[in-house]
């Protein structure tokens, strides 16, 4: 039988995607996790991943100059 697959939708902004990533740093670095570190280098890369995706939405906005639309919004998952 086949796992289900439940995907989420989070909402963040660019600030804490870069809070996020300078939070799993910070765990994964200290003595006392390393030993379980795995799963959040993995979170780790994964936020990386997405933070460069919303830096990219974010200078192709600025390259199209659509002032009309002060948020960027737009899906940086792939599914």
């Amino acid at each position: 039988m086949n796992k289900p697959i439940c995907l989420a939708t989070i909402k963040y902004t660019k600030q804490e995607v870069e809070l996020h990533i300078n939070a799993l740093k910070t765990f994964i670095n200290n003595d006392r996790s390393r030993a379980y570190a795995g799963p959040y280098k993995k979170l780790l890369d994964d936020m990386k991943r997405i933070k460069d995706q919303m830096l990219e939405k974010e200078n192709d906005a600025l390259i199209n100059r659509d002032d009309s639309q002060p948020v960027v919004m737009d899906d940086v998952c792939q599914n």
